[in-house]
C-alpha cells in the first residue's frame, strides 16, 4: 500500500511539474491586442497638440507680442526639435539605461515638472 501511494505522489508530481513548465494556456500579453489601444492614444495626443498649437500662437501673439509668423515659426522649431530628441531619447534610453530606469526617471521628472511650472507662470 505505501509504495503504490509513493507512485501516486509521484505521478501527480510529475504531471504538475509538467503542466507548469509546458503550459500552453499562457495569457499572450501585447502584441495585437494592444494596437487599437496605441492607436487611440496616438490619436489623442494628435488632436490635443494641434489644439495646443492654437493656443500657443494666440499665447505668443498677445503675451510677448510676436507676429503670427513668427509664432508659427517658433512653434514649428518646437514640433520639430520635440518630434526628433524624442527619437534620440527613446535609442539612448533602449542602447543605455534600460526600461526600468527610464520610466523611474520620466515620472521623476514629471512629477517634479508640474510644480515647478505652476510656480513658475504664477511669477508671469
Amino acid at each position: 500500500m505505501g509504495t503504490h501511494l509513493n507512485q501516486e505522489t509521484s505521478s501527480i508530481k510529475a504531471e504538475l511539474q509538467s503542466k507548469l513548465l509546458h503550459d500552453d494556456h499562457h495569457v499572450q500579453k501585447g502584441g495585437l491586442r494592444t494596437m487599437p489601444f496605441i492607436i487611440v492614444n496616438e490619436a489623442f495626443e494628435s488632436i490635443a497638440s494641434y489644439g495646443l498649437l492654437a493656443n500657443m500662437i494666440f499665447y505668443l501673439m498677445v503675451v510677448y507680442h510676436m507676429e503670427a509668423a513668427t509664432g508659427t515659426i517658433v512653434l514649428s522649431i518646437w514640433t520639430a526639435l520635440s518630434n526628433g530628441l524624442s527619437v534620440v531619447g527613446g535609442v539612448i534610453s533602449d542602447a543605455y539605461l534600460g526600461r526600468f530606469r527610464v520610466i523611474a526617471s520620466g515620472s521623476l521628472f514629471s512629477l517634479v515638472h508640474g510644480p515647478v511650472i505652476t510656480k513658475a507662470i504664477s511669477y508671469a
